[in-house]
């Protein structure tokens, strides 16, 4: 997991203006899910899971500033996304995630070595829950799509 306090103190030593405000930030969305209300469990999962949210909602704010025509806000949140982007793990790629399933699969024993794997359609919702334990930076619509394939 990330030491957020590290990374502040590395960017205010380095004078970097955008990766200290990108900091702070994820700092301020890390206490909030933290002290939420029946808040889950802060781990490197969930962390994944906030630093993606938090580069959707500037992907979002760059295109609303950028039909606004202000400029200057869409390259700071540009600079800011860069700089969280950073943080990210590798993206997953369709193959992965197709071989994990198949091999999830034949763990299970729910496909014969010269089949091609299928997937019941009561056993769909653990297929998926398997995938985003293992690939958390993983899209979901990605993972439906690709284990809907498999379901049978």
């Amino acid at each position: 997991m990330l030491n957020v306090d590290d990374l502040i103190k590395g960017s205010m030593k380095s004078r970097n203006q955008t990766e200290l405000r990108a900091y702070k930030n994820l700092k301020a969305e890390i206490q909030a899910f933290k002290t939420a209300k029946n808040a889950k469990p802060y781990d490197e999962v969930a962390e994944i899971q906030l630093i993606s949210k938090m580069c959707k909602k500037l992907e979002d704010g760059i295109l609303g500033f950028s039909e606004a025509g202000r400029e200057d806000l869409v390259s700071e949140y540009r600079d800011e996304l860069t700089v969280l982007k950073k943080l990210l793990p590798e993206p997953v790629n369709e193959s992965q995630v197709c071989s994990f399933i198949e091999h999830w699969c034949l763990k299970l024993r729910l496909v014969d070595d010269e089949y091609f794997p299928e997937i019941p359609k009561k056993e769909m919702g653990k297929v998926i829950k398997a995938v985003k334990d293992k690939y958390p930076q993983a899209d979901g619509k990605l993972i439906s799509s690709i284990v809907k394939k498999y379901v049978v």
